[in-house]
């Protein structure tokens, strides 16, 4: 039988083949290796020791075909590539955002393994993001579901609705777990320098939770915040959390950042959590960027710190 990460791999072969895709279709992907050190390994996305990471590592594949003047099939295949780490007993690939739906004028309707709208409503606040600093070391919420239905609206001058929809079974609660959000200004702060987001997850993986994103870019300055309220769906555990985030450009190449998160939910940690990191990129171009980065997790009863140097690249 051949295994699942095998038949994943034909398949992105068989669509990058251009005998075997008739409509458009880019390849993607994120190659990022990271020598880091972490005290006692209490931390998430890292391990106990000194090790050569690849934080979150992908390639992928997405594309359209034309079905009219107004309507496209659309797709996506990720998986997530953890071969540099050596054999930890993990399997070389994994999941990540994979579906196919249909785009038109009034938005698109996708139906696969998606981020939620509540985790797409972080905008870039997230200044280390997929590295052991990333806000789901602290904040609950950053899920990606199985089998899901998600909506996007079309951009509306800068408004923006996502709304996710999935199967009790998938969603891992005795009932539908839904996440939406509402959004103004631009995701990645290319068009407008500014993004506002309210979003809502309930019933999602134990979860329900409000949270307020905003990030706004000022010349040589970047600031985000998220504020966001959580609880637990037995009502046993809930509680506030923050992100407070900022970036300068120093020049083109170098660009310190610097970031901090809390939470008194217990929903990540059995504890209230907080966690400051200090980090400087040093830009080369728009698809590779070194950097150096120091995080420290504070718990009420035991801390852990972690340093690391990478590179990124992006193709």
């Amino acid at each position: 039988m051949i295994k699942q990460p095998m038949l994943t791999t034909l398949a992105l072969a068989l669509l990058a083949s251009n005998t075997a895709f008739a409509g458009e279709y880019n390849i993607y992907g994120k190659a990022e290796v990271q020598l880091a050190h972490t005290d006692k390994g209490i931390m998430r996305y890292t391990e106990k020791g000194t090790q050569v990471d690849s934080p979150f590592s992908r390639l992928g594949i997405n594309g359209s075909h034309n079905l009219n003047e107004t309507t496209q099939v659309i797709f996506k295949y990720e998986v997530q590539i953890n071969g540099v780490e050596g054999d930890n007993g993990n399997e070389p690939l994994s999941a990540r955002n994979t579906y196919i739906g249909l785009k038109s004028q009034y938005g698109s309707l996708l139906l696969g393994r998606n981020d939620t709208g509540f985790k797409r409503s972080e905008g870039k606040v997230d200044l280390f993001n997929e590295t052991q600093a990333d806000i789901g070391q602290v904040l609950a919420g950053q899920y990606r579901v199985g089998d899901s239905i998600t909506y996007v609206s079309p951009n509306l001058k800068n408004w923006t609705v996502v709304l996710t929809v999935a199967p009790k079974d998938d969603a891992g609660s005795d009932k539908n777990g839904v996440a939406a959000v509402v959004g103004y200004g631009d995701r990645s702060l290319k068009t407008v320098p500014y993004y506002f987001a309210l979003s809502y997850t309930d019933s999602l993986l134990d979860l329900s939770a409000t949270r307020f994103s905003a990030a706004y870019r000022w010349d040589k300055l970047q600031l985000g915040a998220i504020l966001q309220n959580s609880e637990s769906l037995d009502g046993s555990k809930d509680g506030n959390g923050m992100v407070l985030s900022a970036r300068y450009k120093l020049t083109d190449t170098w660009q310190p950042k610097v970031q901090y998160a809390r939470d008194n939910s217990l929903l990540r940690h059995s504890e209230e959590v907080e966690q400051f990191t200090l980090g400087l990129d040093y830009v080369f171009d728009k698809q590779t960027t070194a950097y150096i980065m120091a995080s420290q997790l504070e718990l009420e009863t035991q801390s852990d710190t972690s340093t690391a140097i990478g590179l990124k690249y992006l193709f």
